[in-house]
């Protein structure tokens, strides 16, 4: 998938981060550090039941392997405009060219939306 080798990102137990629910493979539920790196949410916590693809959730990590993360989240996800942002902004760091204009040229209208306000 990349053709560049990108160093993994820097990270520790107990680190906070707000991370945007993605649908993973059959019913789950995943997000995707910037290095490549699956995030995976513990499905014993209370708040797992409340998460959804298009949802922004501040998560505690609670595990890190080689290839993938464990994060607890630690207060109910929220939805609404960042969320779309933060979604858009993954979409324009896809290796698709056609994809990352795409979702540069939305986050822009956003943008120009919310300087009218």
């Amino acid at each position: 998938m990349y053709n560049v080798e990108i160093k993994p990102e820097e990270i520790s137990l107990g680190e906070e981060m707000q991370v945007l629910v993605l649908k993973g493979k059959g019913d789950s539920i995943i997000s995707r550090m910037k290095d490549g790196r699956v995030i995976l949410f513990n499905r014993e916590n209370p708040i797992f039941f409340d998460l959804r693809p298009g949802l922004l959730v501040n998560c505690k990590v609670s595990f890190i392997a080689q290839n993938y993360i464990i994060v607890d989240p630690y207060s109910p996800p929220e939805s609404g405009i960042e969320a779309i942002k933060q979604g858009l902004i993954m979409v324009t760091e896809s290796d698709t060219w056609e994809m990352s204009i795409l979702g540069q040229a939305i986050l822009y209208l956003i943008e120009q939306m919310e300087e009218l306000d």
